[in-house]
């Protein structure tokens, strides 16, 4: 079909036109002279409709129109009665009308079509280049505003060299290691047509430069147990920064008192059914006994149980082996399927 709207619309040279209609003319009358001797009465048109479809269909109506006219010439001279001759009688004008409203119909009909498909053609021109554009924008706005988020990621790090509070300078590893990772989404997001993001490969590219950034980094080792799961856009940016909350908040509080000790960290994520399943698991000293999440005044699980509840999942916090926290969401649709690893 699209071959057929192609030869539609096509812009044909004068010769082709030329010898497209000289062709009809001279296949259509040898055509319907060999078939003569077997059709009965009533057929001095039969070849010569179809040529006219056709050339005006390849050809253009011009062409069409041209072999309409000596088509019907040739019928009126040797297949109407009298047979060679362009006598005018009240059937010969009764069947030559016939001929001319149906041929001018069909070459009308064509080039109202072609007409048709040829404006379409020109919207779709204009569509591709307007989708082009919005393309290039979306790309060039995802880029900036990454860069820029990258940029004052840069400016915390360089301040936090000059500030010596402990509490100070954690905070400002938390709002840049934040920063980072809506950064790196962006950058995740730049094609318009991808708007879905992995979040175990994401986190295994974020989650070692959060560790690092921590005065603790030496004595934290993060592992990684990880599927595929793919999230929409629109849920990858909070389900990133709960996990990075987390992770921070374990870096931060799980580590053990002696300076020698090692503190793992362990990541894990799945999906189950339609659900999204995240486990943080530290081997800290666990969590306090009258430790109350939603009392908590740390800004961070704040800011992890608000994202929590707008992603409509649940938080669980565990003393299981140190401190373990399990993060459930739904997985909304992502290009029509459900999302999963």
């Amino acid at each position: 079909m699209e071959q057929l709207r192609l030869w539609a619309v096509a812009q044909r040279s004068p010769a082709f036109q030329i010898c497209f209609a000289c062709l009809a003319i001279v296949v259509s009358i040898a055509l319907r002279h060999y078939l003569d001797p077997v059709l009965p009465p009533g057929f001095p048109y039969l070849t010569f409709f179809p040529a006219v479809i056709l050339t005006g269909y390849f050809a253009g109506t011009r062409a069409g129109i041209v072999v309409a006219v000596v088509c019907g010439l040739a019928a009126w001279y040797w297949f109407l009665a009298p047979h060679q001759s362009f006598s005018v009688t009240f059937p010969s004008v009764v069947a030559l009308v016939f001929y001319m409203f149906i041929a001018t119909t069909e070459l009308v009909l064509l080039h109202a079509m072609r007409y048709a498909l040829s404006k379409l053609e020109i919207e779709k021109d204009r569509s591709d280049t307007l989708a082009q554009a919005n393309k290039t924008m979306f790309h060039e706005l995802q880029h900036r505003v990454s860069n820029n988020l990258q940029v004052v990621a840069s400016l915390l790090k360089m301040q936090r060299r000059n500030v010596s509070d402990e509490a100070a300078r954690a905070a400002l590893d938390v709002a840049t290691a934040r920063l980072q990772v809506v950064a790196n989404i962006q950058r995740q997001l730049h094609n318009p047509k991808r708007q879905s993001t992995d979040m175990g490969q994401l986190m295994r590219d974020v989650l070692p430069e959060v560790v690092s950034n921590s005065a603790l980094s030496d004595r934290i080792v993060l592992d990684f147990d990880v599927e595929p799961v793919v999230v929409t856009g629109d849920q990858a940016t909070p389900l990133a920064l709960i996990i990075v909350e987390l992770v921070s908040n374990a870096v931060e509080h799980a580590t053990h008192q002696d300076k020698d000790a090692v503190t793992h960290l362990h990541l894990k994520m799945f999906s189950r059914g339609s659900e999204a399943v995240i486990i943080v698991q530290d081997d800290g000293k666990g969590l306090p006994t009258d430790f109350a999440p939603e009392k908590s005044r740390s800004l961070g699980l704040r800011v992890a149980l608000q994202f929590t509840e707008q992603l409509g999942g649940k938080l669980v916090f565990e003393k299981i082996d140190g401190t373990r926290v399990t993060l459930t969401i739904p997985l909304h649709a992502v290009d029509g399927k459900e999302g999963r690893g």
